[in-house]
């Protein structure tokens, strides 16, 4: 790939600019070849079939904007929201790169989408499981989602032994290290817990108030919050229920080709990330 001479810096998102050259040059793959983008543009081209220029579509903590511009070469009105300064240089830079007129980026923290109006689509991908409180956030997203939500988002697994001894993911983890085994998951998490009435378990974002205080420079971290509650699976999709889409499903073609393989072989579970999806049918 042809490198492109840039003052912003890329840490994720390799964006093929109109010049034919690329954000992340030395990554093998672009933003049009991840699995999770070819699975979200699927379920769009299915709900939103032919012209798309009317529809808005929100893409919240949007990082370094390499969704949002793909979303807009399909014809999307798109807003990409980004709190952190480093991460809105790399869309800033971007915007500046590519004719797409329908493609704009505010500095903002993805909770206040509310100031920015009403959406089709509310794209929400690596931000969901970094909030402390992600159920008002739910509510949040449904009261600005006119019909679809993309939840892209780390959750917790939790067993019925895990309840009853009230054991973290630590001691199972450095347990797997110690004896060479594969690991349950990659995931440091708290034993189980409830917030916001909901099930889950707790991450710890920043150990330090003197992280915390540093975070603009940790481009991946959450925002408001030093620790990030991970709702279990099965009361994450109720939640989005109860928030007001009445279809809700999890998608899972962004695991293959081996789907079963993934799903049977833990790395599912090892990895504890899903893409679950609201749909508002009235």
């Amino acid at each position: 790939m042809e490198k492109t001479e840039t003052a912003a810096v890329f840490t994720a998102h390799n964006i093929r600019l109109d010049d034919g050259t690329y954000t992340m040059p030395d990554s093998p793959h672009s933003m049009v070849d991840l699995s999770w983008f070819k699975s979200s543009r699927g379920l769009l081209e299915t709900v939103f079939p032919g012209d798309k220029s009317q529809f808005r579509l929100a893409d919240v903590g949007c990082l370094e904007g390499g969704y949002a511009v793909e979303f807009a070469r399909m014809g999307f009105q798109v807003l990409g929201i980004e709190v952190r300064d480093l991460n809105i240089a790399a869309c800033n830079y971007v915007k500046s790169k590519v004719d797409l007129p329908r493609l704009e980026f505010v500095q903002d923290n993805a909770l206040n989408i509310a100031d920015h109006g009403l959406f089709d689509v509310v794209f929400c991908c690596g931000l969901f499981y970094h909030l402390e409180r992600p159920k008002e956030y739910l509510h949040t997203l449904s009261a600005v989602t006119k019909k679809l939500l993309i939840l892209q988002t780390n959750f917790a697994l939790v067993s019925r032994r895990d309840r009853i001894f009230r054991v973290s993911t630590g001691l199972p983890w450095l347990a797997d290290r110690l004896l060479r085994r594969q690991v349950k998951t990659r995931f440091i998490l708290s034993a189980p817990a409830e917030n916001e009435g909901l099930g889950g378990r707790w991450f710890t974002e920043f150990p330090t108030k003197g992280s915390f205080a540093k975070r603009d420079s940790n481009r991946w971290a959450s925002w408001d919050n030093r620790k990030s509650f991970w709702v279990q699976r099965e009361h994450l999709l109720q939640a989005m229920h109860d928030a007001g889409f009445d279809l809700v499903m999890e998608q899972f073609d962004n695991l293959k080709p081996t789907i079963a393989e993934n799903l049977l072989g833990r790395r599912y579970q090892t990895d504890l990330r899903g893409t679950f999806i609201g749909i508002k049918t009235g």
